[in-house]
């Protein structure tokens, strides 16, 4: 019996977010804030009966899962997967972010690749899970995973209509065919909207 909905959550912020440097698949802890914001989607989800949490075996991904896995006792799967869109080395340290659709000469695969292993990765957590599982990864697979459930090509484009922010939530039906229920909550989703000091 597959997965009912996956809870999809990009990991929280590390000092290389923060500083615009490119992280690949280096194993750079989340940063202060990046706790925090994982702390606030733990909360959210508490209460929500969870079977399994998936993760990408970055370190930044794996650790924003151990957040969301401690209130329901569950231990983190790692599935490689998840992993972080695989840039060219070149670039991994170094100030300056990608996509890659809107860098993709920077990376060491297409976005058609990763579009195919992120489908993968959600069969191989549908076949292992019922119910609903967790599944934190990064931002560029996320959009993958979403472009599936939405059904919009976009790989000969080079923008994004969609990208989650860090720490965020995204929800995905796959019971019966796929469903985006929730994009991109995280804390500060109101902020804009909200006085300086309710935002922060």
């Amino acid at each position: 019996m597959p997965a009912d909905y996956l809870f999809i959550v990009r990991h929280g912020e590390t000092q290389d977010n923060e500083k615009d440097i490119e992280a690949g698949p280096l194993p750079i802890p989340l940063a202060r804030k990046g706790r925090k914001d994982a702390r606030f989607i733990s909360e959210a989800l508490e209460d929500v009966e969870i079977s399994g949490v998936y993760s990408s075996p970055i370190l930044r991904a794996v650790q924003t899962a151990r957040i969301l896995a401690r209130p329901h006792g569950l231990k983190v799967k790692t599935l490689e997967g998840l992993t972080e869109a695989k840039i060219k080395s070149k670039f991994v340290g170094k100030k300056g972010r990608h996509h890659i659709l809107s860098s993709p000469e920077a990376y060491d695969e297409t976005n058609s690749d990763l579009l195919r292993r992120t489908a993968e990765a959600v069969k191989t957590i549908n076949a292992e899970s019922k119910g609903n599982v967790i599944v934190v990864s990064h931002g560029d697979v996320i959009t993958a995973i979403l472009e599936n459930v939405v059904e919009r090509r976009v790989s000969s484009e080079r923008y994004y209509v969609f990208h989650p922010e860090p720490a965020s939530l995204s929800i995905v039906e796959t019971k019966d065919r796929p469903f985006l229920h929730l994009y991109n909550y995280h804390r500060k989703l109101l902020a804009p909207y909200q006085s300086d000091s309710r935002a922060k």
